[in-house]
């Protein structure tokens, strides 16, 4: 209940913790852009002949320029988050069960068989969620073969959806400190609350220590700390499974920023995408997600592709000690795919070769 207050008082303005404001839009303008969006979708064919393709990433690590660059070969169509409650629309959104913070992870049987429904529709065309519209841009095409699906909501699942269907999988990460300091900025809401929730997930993958040890963080650490937090119960199960999946694709956001014709041929070679000088020119624009960015020093970089700042950017913006505090959190999860004093990601600790 809200305190009352006597008439001679300004009215309090309250303001809601950090990590737990969403992004608001204008439901007049979210309409219009719906209408438009559905319109062209009718008109947009799609007849899939070619294995689809899977992209599993955390928001802010680079998944929309992946997805952007795959998607600027001909005849590939994408999907951006058709998981998200927060990001499917009125259209699609009773198609799915609800999971907590839109975490879809260790679903039972009714909620399995409904989303087995689902993304049986959606690889078919028989439903289109968040497909390209702006038919000016690279990305679109009228006529596609393929679809490739951006998944930010459902990395928990991921050894599921792999087992509903013939697909590649491309696992996408970014150092959790980048990563947490992008989301924080953006206002977002936070998810690994969501997983923690989830009694199924808590009971295969976390220990009562690890469990414990995240609400603590929640309750009392640091914004960072919790989005790191966020971080590292999203991505433990896709890191610890990728050593036992040779056929999923790992790439680290560092790489497709440092070393992207390795990146570019190495998706063409195992996916089987042609068009590596059309990917190249999307690599070389800003994606969407990045045009407006928060400051100019950093659009100025991105314009520039100043390597060695894109990725480690986020260094002067953390004190050390908070920083340990981060790291420690990760040992405690067993993830050592990053360190404090690098943002490239060790390939070798899930049995794979670095890019070069």
């Amino acid at each position: 209940m809200l305190p009352n207050r006597s008439p001679d008082t300004s009215p309090t303005t309250l303001t809601p913790p950090a990590g737990l404001t969403g992004q608001e839009t204008n439901a007049v303008r979210t309409a219009g852009i719906r209408f438009a969006k559905e319109l062209i979708w009718r008109m947009v064919r799609f007849r899939p002949t070619k294995k689809p393709i899977f992209i599993f990433s955390s928001r802010r690590s680079g998944s929309t320029l992946l997805m952007q660059m795959i998607g600027a070969n001909r005849g590939v169509m994408f999907s951006d988050q058709p998981f998200g409650l927060y990001s499917i629309g009125e259209a699609n959104i009773n198609r799915l069960p609800v999971f907590a913070y839109s975490q879809v992870c260790c679903p039972d049987e009714d909620e399995e068989a409904i989303l087995r429904y689902y993304l049986t529709r959606l690889l078919s065309g028989e439903i289109r969620v968040n497909n390209p519209w702006k038919f000016w841009s690279r990305e679109f095409h009228f006529s596609n073969d393929r679809l490739c699906l951006k998944i930010t909501d459902a990395k928990a699942s991921i050894d599921w959806i792999d087992q509903q269907c013939d697909a590649h999988i491309i696992v996408l990460t970014r150092h959790p400190l980048a990563q947490a300091v992008s989301v924080a900025n953006n206002g977002w809401l936070t998810t690994g609350k969501g997983l923690l929730k989830n009694q199924g997930f808590v009971q295969q993958f976390l220990s009562a220590e690890q469990e414990s040890m995240c609400w603590d963080v929640y309750r009392s650490g640091s914004e960072l700390e919790s989005r790191v937090v966020d971080w590292a119960l999203e991505n433990l199960v896709p890191l610890s499974l990728l050593p036992e999946r040779p056929s999923w694709l790992f790439v680290g956001y560092e790489d497709l920023v440092q070393n992207s014709q390795s990146v570019i041929a190495q998706l063409a070679a195992q996916i089987g995408l042609t068009d590596t000088e059309a990917m190249t020119r999307q690599f070389n624009r800003p994606s969407r997600s990045t045009r407006f960015a928060n400051s100019a020093i950093r659009k100025q970089m991105i314009r520039e592709r100043n390597q060695q700042l894109l990725i480690d950017s986020w260094k002067n913006k953390i004190d050390p000690s908070e920083l340990a505090k981060c790291f420690r959190i990760l040992d405690r999860f067993g993830i050592d795919l990053y360190r404090p004093d690098s943002s490239i990601p060790n390939h070798q600790c899930l049995g794979r070769r670095g890019l070069t």
